[in-house]
């Protein structure tokens, strides 16, 4: 049977998950014994997410569709606050991936002309504000980089910690600094301050970003996590909603591991983030069952069999009102 497929690209738009669904604590988040980050004050959002499909000129029929949904994480909290299932949806199961990425699995077996099936969730969701370690001179880099966060030490899709330039350039940035934190903020400034931003639309890598001295928004962050990796330092991307940031790794006095947020585009912020934004993802580097490449996000998939009607999709992700008590 032939199939269609759909896959759509979201990195800047929010999904949510609740611990009452099946969420596990599956992710890259060591313990915190206090001499990491610090939190500030929080914010409080409401999302619908979710999709629609209706059946238009005939019958559709055998979708499964799978929407990506943030996990629980140090500085995010999230709760199911409301939950719409037309009778077409046959189930909604969740399933956790590498770094704690969570999808929404539906599966809808038929729609009939002209009707509408839908599965829509509202979750509350809570971001933290986070502010800078109180003791920057006691991190250090890994001795023995945790199983969980060694994939953000490899090359990832338009990440190349390997190349040459990339080492050289790390080499250069580093030399003379004090502590590990400092040589960290130097290739935090080099990329923040001197690499230019461009307003183009096409994303070239870290390695053509690098040596342009220029790029867009996500291809300075590829560079900074680059340069960190480079270094023998793990580097992860964060999405949120409508943004991006990178986050890197490193143990303290005790050889506990804290991830350290900074801002690369915008405002200067290093080991903090001043504008807490709802989490979709971490990582950057992910398997997914329904591809055979790594993903660098997980984007929302659909598939149906071929059918007489022609489907018609929406992918639903919202910032809504509180919803009012049933």
């Amino acid at each position: 049977m032939k199939h269609f497929c759909v896959a759509l690209f979201a990195c800047m738009l929010l999904v949510g998950s609740n611990v009452t669904l099946g969420q596990t604590r599956d992710n890259d988040e060591p313990s915190d014994n206090g001499k990491g980050v610090n939190y500030g004050k929080e914010i409080v959002e409401y999302w619908q997410v979710g999709v629609r499909i209706k059946a238009i000129g005939g019958v559709c029929s055998g979708f499964m569709c799978t929407i990506p949904i943030p996990n629980d994480w140090h500085d995010q909290e999230i709760k199911l606050e409301d939950e719409q299932l037309s009778p077409h949806i046959r189930a909604v199961k969740y399933r956790v991936m590498d770094h704690g990425v969570r999808q929404m699995v539906v599966s809808i077996p038929r729609v009939q002309p002209d009707a509408e099936a839908k599965a829509l969730l509202t979750f509350e969701v809570r971001t933290k504000t986070i502010l800078p370690p109180n003791d920057t001179t006691i991190f250090k880099k890994a001795k023995r980089v945790p199983r969980e966060v060694k994939i953000h030490t490899n090359p990832s899709p338009y990440i190349n910690n390997r190349s040459s330039n990339v080492r050289k350039k790390v080499k250069e940035l580093v030399v003379d600094k004090e502590n590990v934190w400092e040589e960290v903020k130097a290739l935090y400034d080099f990329v923040h301050k001197d690499v230019g931003l461009t307003n183009t639309q096409k994303m070239v890598g870290s390695e053509a970003t690098l040596r342009e001295m220029k790029g867009i928004g996500e291809d300075k962050v590829n560079l900074f996590v680059a340069l960190c990796r480079a270094h023998g330092i793990p580097c992860r991307i964060v999405w949120v909603r409508g943004h991006f940031y990178p986050e890197f790794f490193l143990h303290d006095d005790d050889d506990v591991g804290h991830w350290f947020p900074c801002e690369i585009v915008g405002t200067e912020d290093f080991g903090s983030y001043s504008k807490p934004r709802p989490i979709l993802q971490r990582g950057d580097n992910i398997k997914v069952p329904e591809k055979k490449e790594r993903q660098r996000f997980v984007a929302e998939f659909l598939k149906g069999k071929r059918s007489p009607g022609k489907p018609q999709v929406t992918f639903v992700r919202q910032k809504v009102a509180k919803p009012m008590p049933q």
